[in-house]
């Protein structure tokens, strides 16, 4: 994976930060957005003051060479300060974690590609369509609004799945609502249960490939009249190479008509395919641990919603389950019963996990458990994929599988397709690699098989 820039980037880089008069005021940014959500050690935040002030004077004098680059991103993605990265074509975060949901929705960070990575004429079956290379970032923040689908779509993922909607507008949880798990470096075994240490001062260098995070959004939406509205733009912004799916979510006494409800409006809004969220891990609960488990939990609650929205949509919309890691009996239970109804089913989630702060808070205010994803999801991703192809194929039906977890670099992604997935899906790995569609298309994008001739 591609992680470094030019020495003329640095040094561009380094020009613009002194031409905008930032450089004396760069170590109190930095320092503010590293305290923004708690303090850390006293010890930590020393050596994190000494390295912005040192950056400053060798960025003032002109001293600064590609050695300085991972902690000048860093400081300047810290600082608020991402767009000059982006400017410059230094790959950074692509998400702002100390902004908040409504100023990321319209603002996505990284760098754009100048030339939209493509496979050629090449194209992947994908429900009832073909796409181009079959890489995409699932129903989350990073595919909040139009703007944001765009951005992805000109940096080369074309699986796009609109974040979870609502059929009633919801605020975010409380941030912190992103962080990054530093320590988390090598994958969880399939079910079992994670206990994260995540600080929200943490980071990990952009690009690498062993990236986790953890989250705790809560599944917030606009309201239908604003989503909807920006749903249409957004399916306007994808091309003949690009499928856009809508996530939708239901709630309430009667949730799978409430299910049915919202997935009726991202119909109308003109999806042509409609993910059902039957996995998220952060709805909030009045829980000692603040969240409840994941529906696709219980068998009988999801298969109701499933039916009810398969019967209330047109059949030309497609259906999607999205589930978490479930083992053996219960997603083979599960897969019997859901496989007549949807068109494809998509997983994993991220995976729900104790979250805490180094000196054992909670690291998400008053919710104990979140999501985890990365590297330390990536056993669990391919043991759910394998599980789920081998279902379908000798349970002879004809759903399409779309993966995600732990999709990193192109190794983690060609693993998943060649699990028998028909397309791979990435969140952590596309927040910490704004390059991570093009490195995957570069190194697979001939090679890769089941490509079918294009229309």
């Amino acid at each position: 994976m591609t992680t470094t820039s030019s020495p003329d980037a640095v040094r561009r880089l380094r020009d613009d930060v002194v031409g905008r008069g930032l450089v004396e005021v760069l170590p109190a940014a930095f320092l503010a957005g590293v305290t923004r959500f708690g303090r850390p050690p006293a010890a930590e935040l020393d050596v994190l003051t000494a390295d912005a002030t040192a950056l400053a004077g060798r960025l003032a004098a002109g001293d600064v060479g590609d050695g300085d680059l991972p902690l000048l991103t860093r400081v300047l993605h810290v600082a608020g300060h991402a767009d000059l990265l982006a400017a410059h074509g230094v790959p950074g975060p692509a998400y702002d974690v100390l902004g908040s949901f409504r100023e990321n929705l319209t603002r996505p960070l990284g760098p754009r590609q100048t030339e939209r990575p493509t496979a050629g004429a090449r194209r992947w079956p994908l429900l009832g369509r073909t796409v181009g290379f079959p890489i995409g970032v699932p129903a989350c923040v990073l595919n909040g609004s139009e703007a944001w689908v765009r951005h992805n779509v000109a940096n080369g993922w074309n699986v796009l799945t609109y974040k979870t909607v609502r059929g009633r507008a919801h605020p975010a949880n409380e941030q912190p609502n992103w962080v990054f798990a530093a320590r988390e470096i090598t994958s969880l075994q399939p079910g079992a249960d994670a206990d994260v240490v995540a600080d929200p001062w943490d980071w990990v260098a952009p690009g690498s490939a062993t990236v986790s995070s953890v989250n705790s959004f809560g599944v917030p939406s606009p309201a239908p009249e604003e989503w909807m509205a920006d749903l249409e733009r957004a399916l306007a912004a994808v091309g003949d190479e690009q499928l856009l799916l809508v996530s939708v979510m239901g709630e309430g006494d009667d949730l799978a008509a409430d299910f049915a409800g919202t997935a009726l409006m991202a119909q109308e809004a003109g999806a042509p395919v409609v993910e059902l969220n039957l996995s998220c891990p952060n709805t909030l609960d009045r829980s000692a641990a603040g969240v409840k488990p994941p529906l696709c939990l219980d068998a009988d609650a999801t298969v109701a919603v499933v039916e009810h929205v398969r019967r209330s949509l047109d059949d030309r919309t497609g259906l999607v389950a999205k589930l978490s890691w479930l083992d053996e009996p219960s997603l083979a239970a599960l897969v019997l019963r859901l496989a007549p109804l949807v068109d494809g089913v998509a997983g994993i989630n991220t995976v729900q996990s104790r979250v805490r702060r180094s000196d054992g808070t909670p690291t998400f205010p008053g919710r104990e458990l979140a999501g985890l994803s990365g590297i330390a999801v990536r056993e669990p991703a391919l043991d759910f994929t394998r599980r789920l192809v081998a279902l379908r194929e000798g349970g002879g039906f004809h759903f399409d599988v779309l993966a995600m977890g732990g999709v990193t670099d192109p190794a983690s992604f060609e693993a998943l397709f060649a699990a028998g997935a028909d397309a791979v899906q990435s969140a952590a790995g596309a927040f910490a690699s704004p390059f991570l569609a093009r490195d995957c298309i570069a190194a697979l994008a001939e090679t890769l098989p089941r490509a079918v001739e294009a229309p």
